[in-house]
């Protein structure tokens, strides 16, 4: 019965989504096939890759996708890459984007002295022909990221100077585009240009809110008595001027060389939406905080406490407030304060906020319809309607097939490493010295490891020795006595791990069970009590 409810619900959706439909279908922002050949040239015989992980995101539901590229003895390589949809995509073995056009085929030769080289004229041809050219002309001039403590004119001018950089880009770019330029070719590379002083933009921003506390110790943190914000009014009025070039700008999708733009805005702008900030549990006539939690997580078990209905019917006039009512409230505070209005980057962060909340083993099955109905309504883009409506589809797939844990396929890299702790309960740490959430995550395990280290659980911390050298690893686990089993693996074994477990960023971990089971650990809280019960299962 469920099953049938939910498969109506998503019909209704679609119904729903039809009915919207403009001119433009989203086709072209869908996913699909890009055949990439070529071949490394001019590389000394033992540092020729057996493979490279290509690191790919669908960045409607920031998800990673990565692919894995085999390359022959001979340099040659020939690859069907499965793309979530049309974008850029970081290289591993040769730290360089490259834009991928679903449908297109990319003739490309590395050659280790001259870099990448890109043959054809489809859209694919050409954006990698060009953007390195427009990058060097637009933005070659650099200015320094503001240090942590500088002072707010310091940030301000900073700002100020990208967003120079991006007014220049905006009246100049339609001529400095080569002429044989396809349309989609030149939407997709002033998206990109155009984001590349924003993100500075915003990463700024970021930095900047860091400086309202003040870290007193290692697990102490006090507030900034001198922190003064910067000028938002000025900020969200630059946004609205520009707000087709960039925030409603569908083909930055496409675009953005990296996933931080959909990312940065998430914390700056849309964070609103995905939850019920410090700020808000602040004011004592919004929510009690039982209230804030429920309101952000939308889960009303079958069997809840009358005392706890009775706080939520205060809240509406004796109306349970629902999810949709914590959307509708949230995008009304939002565009209250930004008038930024419902656009494409807004969307974008509503579907981020779902992928959230379908990784948390709280929101199964009714929950996840709860919230698909909640936010349909604000998805105007039939490419937004299109990659979520897919997701929940394979989400409520996964759900209802699930088990609470999955065996490993055979998988020999792997495998091989985790061989010798076979028995124990595992924790794998992927982990890089140029991290810095990876090492303060070890610091803070540092107790629990230590209280654990006489039972059957095992810590493997696992690192790329291309970019964490051992001799440098190891001085510092020695200096800050980081215990556990310090596992070192070639860049080949690391970029198929990659691909296998399809991570891009670390910090990424997994657990094993006794029975080397994978579990799923979104919700874990990492205690000691925690991997005990997993010893005594």
């Amino acid at each position: 019965m469920k099953t049938l409810c939910r498969t109506f619900v998503f019909l209704l959706c679609i119904f729903v989504c039809t009915l919207q439909l403009s001119a433009d279908d989203g086709y072209q922002f869908r996913g699909g096939v890009c055949l990439l050949r070529g071949q490394i040239k001019n590389m000394p015989g033992q540092e020729m890759p057996k493979m490279f992980t290509i690191h790919l995101k669908n960045l409607f539901l920031d998800e990673d996708a990565n692919y894995l590229v085999h390359v022959n003895s001979d340099g040659t390589f020939h690859e069907n890459v499965a793309l979530p949809h049309s974008q850029f995509a970081f290289w591993s073995n040769f730290k360089a984007n490259v834009f991928l056009m679903v449908g297109d085929t990319v003739d490309v030769v590395y050659d280790a002295g001259k870099g990448l080289e890109f043959s054809g004229n489809n859209v694919t041809a050409q954006v990698n022909r060009y953007y390195p050219m427009l990058r060097k002309k637009y933005l070659s001039e650099y200015r320094k990221y503001p240090e942590v403590r500088a002072s707010n004119q310091v940030y301000e001018d900073f700002i100020d100077f990208n967003f120079l950089v991006f007014e220049k880009i905006k009246k100049d770019i339609d001529k400095s585009l080569p002429t044989d330029c396809m349309p989609l070719t030149r939407n997709i590379l002033k998206a990109s240009l155009l984001s590349a002083p924003l993100v500075n933009v915003f990463e700024a921003r970021n930095n900047h809110k860091l400086t309202q506390f003040i870290m007193k110790s290692d697990r102490e943190w006090i507030t900034n008595e001198n922190y003064r914000p910067l000028d938002n009014k000025k900020f969200f009025l630059f946004l609205l001027k520009n707000n087709d070039c960039f925030i409603d700008n569908p083909y930055l999708i496409m675009g953005a060389d990296s996933w931080l733009p959909y990312n940065r805005m998430d914390y700056d702008i849309f964070k609103i939406i995905d939850d019920v900030s410090d700020y808000r549990l602040e004011q004592q006539d919004y929510f009690s905080e039982n209230l804030a939690w429920y309101a952000n997580d939308f889960f009303l078990p079958k069997d809840y406490e009358p005392e706890f209905l009775k706080q939520a019917k205060v809240l509406r006039n004796d109306l349970l407030f629902t999810y949709s009512d914590f959307i509708e409230k949230q995008f009304q505070e939002y565009n209250k304060n930004t008038k930024l209005g419902n656009n494409f980057a807004f969307q974008i962060a509503l579907c981020h906020g779902f992928k959230k909340s379908s990784n948390s083993n709280r929101f199964h099955g009714d929950h996840l319809t709860e919230r698909l109905i909640a936010i349909i309504p604000y998805l105007t883009y039939p490419q937004v309607r299109f990659h979520l409506l897919q997701y929940y589809r394979n989400c409520i797939r996964e759900q209802e097939g699930a088990s609470e844990s999955r065996l490993l396929e055979k998988d020999s890299v792997f495998q091989r490493i985790i061989n010798p702790y076979a028995g124990n309960v595992l924790y794998v740490d992927f982990w890089g010295m140029s991290c810095g959430p990876c090492r303060a995550g070890m610091l803070e395990q540092r107790e629990m490891v230590e209280k654990l280290k006489n039972k059957p659980v095992k810590f493997l911390y696992i690192c790329n020795v291309a970019d964490s050298p051992r001799e440098s690893a190891e001085a510092w686990m020695k200096e800050n006595n980081i215990q556990g089993e310090h596992i070192y693996i070639s860049p080949d074994d690391w970029a198929y791990l990659q691909a296998h477990f399809q991570f891009s960023g670390i910090p990424f971990s997994l657990i094993l069970n006794k029975e080397g089971r994978l579990l799923d650990n979104q919700d874990c809280n990492l205690t000691v009590e925690f991997f005990e019960d997993l010893i005594n299962e």
